[in-house]
C-alpha cells in the first residue's frame, strides 16, 4: 500500500484543553472537533495527487483518505517562548529539559559561516524529524501551511484543474477523466486526451513528479496544457483553482443501483444520503455499496453512513489514550429498508474496515472481494501553543463489534473474489466505466443481489 495511500485517521483538539487536563491531571475525554480526511500531500500541489502505483496514475485533484474523529487528551504540548527557546514538556509528563533545541540555535546564531536559515525554518525542520523519529507511520508536524492543505484535502477542496491522468509512459500522459466542473472541463480538455507538453514544455517521457510541478501553481493563475487528440495537437489555456471532487458516484446497473464512494470524508454522508434516496424513488431497492480503494475519511461521517443503514446495534467500539473506559458508537432503529451488498479490496482501509465490519458482524449486508488493508489505530491532531503548528499522533485502536481489531489483519469478506491481472492497473472510475463486464468482483456482486431476491 506503500505510495497509493497514507491511510490517516485524525482528530484535532485545542490546545487549551490539553493543556487543561494535564494541570489538573483529568482522565474524562473532552469534545473533540473532527476535521477532514487528508490523503496524504501536504504541499499546496495545484490538486495533484497519486492514486496508486499499481494504476500508475495520478489525480490532478488529491483525492484522500482519511481520517477518524474521536477524542483526544494529549499531554503533550510544546512551547516556544524567546525567539522560539525554551521547547519544554509540560509538567507531569517527565523532567526532560529540551532547552537543547535553544542552545543549537544560539549556538548556529553565534558560529554558522554563511548562510543561515532563520530560526523559524530550523525549528519547523527539527519538529519534522523529530516526530518522524517517534517511529509511528502515521504521526505527523505540520506547519500552519502544511495544515491548511491537509485539512482542504479532507474536505475535497482542491487547488488544481480537476483531472485524472495517467503517468507519462513516454508518448505522453493519458486523461482518464475530467472531472464534471472543474477547470479542466471549462476550457475543453477530454478524457482521453494525451498531455505531451505543459506550458511548452514536453513532458512525454517526465517523471510523476515534474509533471505535478508543472501542472501545480497559485490559484487565479494559468496553464498551458498541449494534448495529442486523435490525430491533431490542441493547446488549452487553464485556470488553476478551488476545485471540489465529489466522494460518491452512482449509476444504475439494470434495477441494480451501483454506488462508488472514494472516501467517508468531506461531503460524503449528504452525498451517500442523496444517492441511496435517489435509488429509492427510482424504485430501485438492491444497491452495490463499492469501497474499493477506500482509504477511509472520518469518524463521524462513517458512523453516520452505517446509520443510514443499519438497525440499532453497535456500529463500532473505541479504546486508548483518549477513550478510557471503551466508548460505544450505536446506530438508533431507523435505516433505509434496502437491499445491499459491500465491495472491498486491499486498499479498503479504516474507515471502509468499520463500516464493512458493521456490516458483518450484525448480519447486514454480505462482503465481497479480497482482504481489506487491516487498519485498526486512530490519529489525533493538536494545535501547538502560540502559532507553531500541528501535531498528529496514534492514540486509539477501534473494534468491530464483535470485539475485533482489523489492525495487521483487515476483513476477510464472506465472498471472496480477485479481479483478473489485467484489470488490477485500473482505478475504479476506469474499471466501472469501461470494464464493467470484465469486472469479476462487481459481476460477484450483482449475481449475489439478484440470487438473494
Amino acid at each position: 500500500m506503500e505510495d497509493k495511500t497514507n491511510i490517516l485517521d485524525t482528530v484535532t483538539l485545542n490546545a487549551e484543553e490539553i493543556k487543561a487536563r494535564a494541570e489538573e491531571e483529568e482522565k474524562e475525554v473532552r469534545k473533540l472537533e473532527i476535521f477532514g480526511e487528508g490523503e496524504g500531500a501536504l504541499a499546496k500541489d495545484g490538486g495533484v495527487k497519486y492514486v496508486k502505483p499499481k494504476a500508475l496514475y495520478v489525480v490532478i485533484c488529491i483525492l484522500a483518505g482519511v481520517l477518524l474523529g474521536v477524542a483526544l487528551t494529549l499531554a503533550l504540548v510544546s512551547k516556544i517562548s524567546g525567539g522560539l527557546a525554551n521547547l519544554r514538556l509540560i509538567k507531569n509528563m517527565g523532567e526532560y529539559d529540551s532547552s537543547v533545541i535553544s542552545e543549537l540555535l544560539q549556538r548556529i546564531d553565534a558560529y554558522h559561516f554563511g548562510e543561515t536559515p532563520e530560526s523559524k525554518t530550523l525549528v519547523e525542520k527539527a519538529s519534522h524529524a523529530l516526530v518522524d523519529a517517534v517511529g509511528d507511520p502515521y504521526a505527523a508536524y505540520f506547519t500552519d501551511e502544511e495544515y491548511e492543505a491537509y485539512t482542504n484535502n479532507f474536505n475535497g477542496n482542491y487547488y488544481g484543474i480537476g483531472i485524472l491522468v495517467q503517468n507519462p509512459d513516454g508518448t505522453g500522459a493519458l486523461i482518464r477523466r475530467v472531472y464534471e466542473g472543474s477547470f479542466a472541463e471549462k476550457a475543453g480538455l477530454l478524457a482521453k486526451d494525451v498531455i505531451i507538453a505543459v506550458d511548452g514544455k514536453d513532458i512525454t517521457s517526465s517523471s510523476s513528479n515534474d509533471l505535478v510541478s508543472l501542472i501545480t501553481g497559485e490559484e487565479g493563475s494559468k496553464v498551458s496544457i498541449t494534448v495529442r487528440r486523435g490525430d491533431e495537437e490542441k493547446t488549452f489555456e487553464v485556470e488553476r483553482g478551488a476545485v471540489y471532487v465529489k466522494r460518491v458516484e452512482t449509476m444504475t446497473i439494470g434495477d441494480i443501483g451501483y454506488l462508488y464512494l472514494s472516501s467517508f470524508s468531506g461531503n460524503a454522508e449528504n452525498e451517500f444520503r442523496d444517492a441511496i434516496e435517489g435509488f429509492i424513488n427510482a424504485g430501485i431497492k438492491r444497491v452495490v455499496v463499492d469501497l474499493r480503494d477506500d482509504p477511509g475519511g472520518s469518524l463521524s461521517i462513517v458512523v453516520n453512513i452505517c446509520d443510514m443503514l443499519l438497525p440499532k446495534c453497535t456500529i463500532v467500539s473505541m479504546r486508548g489514550n483518549t477513550t478510557d473506559p471503551t466508548r460505544y458508537f450505536e446506530s438508533n432503529a431507523d435505516m433505509y429498508d434496502i437491499d445491499f451488498v459491500v465491495l472491498v479490496n486491499e486498499y479498503s482501509a479504516s474507515a471502509s474496515e468499520i463500516f464493512a465490519g458493521a456490516m458483518q458482524d450484525n448480519g447486514r449486508a454480505k462482503i465481497i472481494g479480497t482482504q481489506t488493508y487491516g487498519k485498526g489505530v486512530v490519529q489525533t491532531t493538536v494545535r501547538l501553543d502560540a502559532g507553531h503548528g500541528w501535531l498528529k499522533l496514534t492514540t486509539d485502536a477501534y473494534y468491530t463489534p464483535n470485539g475485533t481489531n482489523l489492525g495487521g489483519t483487515g476483513i476477510t469478506p464472506d465472498i471472496v473474489v480477485d479481479l483478473p491481472d489485467e484489470l488490477k492497473a485500473y482505478d475504479i472510475f476506469t474499471l466501472y466505466t469501461e470494464h464493467l463486464e470484465e469486472d469479476t468482483q462487481l459481476q460477484a456482486a450483482i449475481r449475489e443481489l439478484t440470487s438473494a431476491n
